[in-house]
């Protein structure tokens, strides 16, 4: 049997691995799981990105509208206090918008008084707060209706509001202002129809005698009018009741109410003894 020599046999060596190979080995094959989990958390990242990105659409509900008009003329009417703005932008962007800080502002004109009929559009009303890559979509109301009268001061009376009374025995005597009237400013149509104006409460309870209030204020007649003087000095003269005269006045009303009875009385006896009327024979 023929042996055949180790000499004559033939071994491969293993081939070593190209640079290429290796380096495709160590992405692709080395740690893996590590690998895997930051593809993952790559992935996240990203769809979490192009979320925020992607445009939203939101309504701003309660914005406060503004307007803006000379300063010698009112406006007399009641136009809507808030919109609602409907905006479209960053996810981000929206979120942080706070409508109860926000103030839409629209010109009114200087082109005299009259009646006004306003469009809300993007292009003229200007909201504040508002980031420049945010896009004004519609306004709700999109039309207001606003009325401009002059403005006009006037003089008008001031009226003491007095509350409660005095202990039993005292009475009021007499309570003034000074000054007995106050300016008041206005559209024309409602501060000519005003005729007096109202203090605060000054209250009367437990006062036996005469007082003083200084810078007593009065009250505005209405959101459109604006009191010029805002307080007055107030006197209230408060003195014990004569009792003399007290009961000097109840005889009187005793004495007429026994004269009315007595009127009545003799008015009923009067009516009892008419005779009765003769009856002519047929």
């Amino acid at each position: 049997m023929a042996i055949q020599d180790t000499d004559d046999i033939e071994y491969e060596a293993p081939r070593q691995p190209g640079m290429a190979e290796r380096w495709l080995r160590r992405i692709f094959v080395e740690d893996l799981k590590l690998k895997l989990l930051a593809l993952g958390i790559t992935l996240i990242l990203w769809f979490a990105v192009t979320g925020q990105k992607r445009p939203t659409t939101k309504r701003l509900a309660g914005v406060q509208l503004s307007f803006v008009y000379s300063e010698n003329l009112a406006i007399s009417n009641d136009p809507p206090a808030r919109v609602d703005i409907t905006v479209t932008g960053s996810k981000d962007e929206i979120d942080a918008l706070n409508p109860s800080n926000m103030l839409a502002t629209i010109v009114v004109g200087e082109n005299g008084t009259g009646n006004r009929v306003l469009h809300l559009t993007r292009d003229n009303v200007r909201v504040d707060q508002l980031a420049q890559a945010v896009h004004i979509d519609s306004f709700q109301p999109a039309v207001v209706s606003v009325r401009l009268e002059p403005r006009i001061d006037r003089q008008v009376d001031v009226s003491l509001k007095l509350e409660g009374k005095p202990p039993d025995g005292y009475e009021v005597r007499a309570a003034t202002a000074n000054p007995l009237k106050v300016r008041v400013r206005g559209p024309a149509s409602i501060v000519n129809a005003i005729l007096q104006v109202s203090t605060e409460t000054i209250s009367l309870e437990g006062k036996t005698s005469s007082f003083d209030l200084n810078q007593v204020a009065v009250d505005s007649p209405g959101d459109k009018v604006e009191v010029l003087d805002s307080s007055v000095q107030v006197h209230v003269e408060v003195t014990a009741r004569d009792t003399q005269k007290t009961s000097t006045e109840m005889s009187v009303q005793s004495v007429a109410r026994n004269r009315s009875n007595s009127r009545d009385r003799v008015r009923f006896l009067r009516i009892g003894w008419l005779p009765s009327p003769s009856k002519t024979p047929i």
